[in-house]
């Protein structure tokens, strides 16, 4: 489903520079969803699958789903309907390591992202932002499914295992009607989008967006410092912005937007 092209490189220094190139995208501005990043990154992971955090997974491919379940087992006395229905959302607000990784509809409220301080201090004028486009016709939106495997109380919080057996499953990635194989490879996966409504903070934007980034954990036969090796779903953007000047360019979308948009 995802294949690598390359993809589109600018370089920006201003506001309006972004703008433009916004405005004459190939798929134009709605053809792609967005996420800002203050440093340029090798590539786009979730919190829980990040190098710490990954490290507990390839030690016990049960970590997620326990770690899941005890917070929802020390909350439920806090969970109204919106918890209950979007329980991966509300870990992620909560600063739990999730497989959702946040993006946006707004290409502005991207670069604003990728103008953030550093909170590191590290930040120097040879070094730049970056805003990653990625194109929505590789992308699927299983909110729905979302809905009915990730409410309170799933299985694993895992739809690649959770839905192993749903004909559903494999109707996300066939290819004009023509199904692939039954035990596909990750790649062969469109990049899987889940909106939950926003409830703890205010946004000009309808719903939180993320991906919902699949992953498995397999026994490893080859690593004997740990018992698993993760396999996840690698993100290829379509667009890639490269942002200097940021600070400027911060304090334009302040006095532009009233912050960010």
């Amino acid at each position: 489903m995802n294949t690598t092209k390359n993809p589109l490189n600018y370089e920006i220094s201003s506001v309006e520079d972004y703008i433009s190139i916004i405005k004459e995208l190939p798929n134009g501005q709605d053809g792609y969803y967005y996420r800002g990043e203050n440093r340029r990154y090798a590539t786009q992971s979730s919190s829980l699958l990040r190098s710490g955090i990954a490290r507990l997974l390839r030690d016990n491919p049960e970590y997620y789903m326990d770690t899941v379940n005890d917070f929802v087992r020390d909350m439920t006395d806090q969970a109204g309907e919106w918890e209950r229905q979007h329980v991966l959302a509300w870990c992620h607000h909560e600063g739990l390591p999730t497989n959702l990784l946040e993006l946006t509809a707004s290409p502005l409220r991207a670069l604003y992202f990728a103008c953030l301080d550093r909170t590191d201090h590290s930040e120097e004028p040879s070094q730049a932002g970056y805003v990653y486009g990625f194109a929505r016709e590789s992308t699927v939106d299983v909110t729905e499914l979302m809905l009915e495997y990730g409410k309170m109380k799933s299985s694993r919080y895992n739809l690649i295992e959770d839905m192993a057996d749903d004909p559903r499953w494999i109707n996300l990635f066939s290819d004009n009607d023509k199904k692939r194989s039954s035990n596909p490879g990750l790649a062969q996966f469109p990049y899987l989008i889940y909106q939950a409504p926003y409830k703890y903070r205010g946004s000009d934007e309808p719903y939180g967006l993320y991906f919902y980034q699949l992953f498995q954990t397999v026994f490893s036969s080859s690593n004997p410092e740990f018992s698993y090796e993760i396999i996840q779903q690698h993100y290829a953007p379509s667009l890639i912005v490269k942002v200097s000047n940021q600070t400027e360019i911060r304090e334009q979308l302040h006095h532009r937007l009233g912050l960010y948009r």
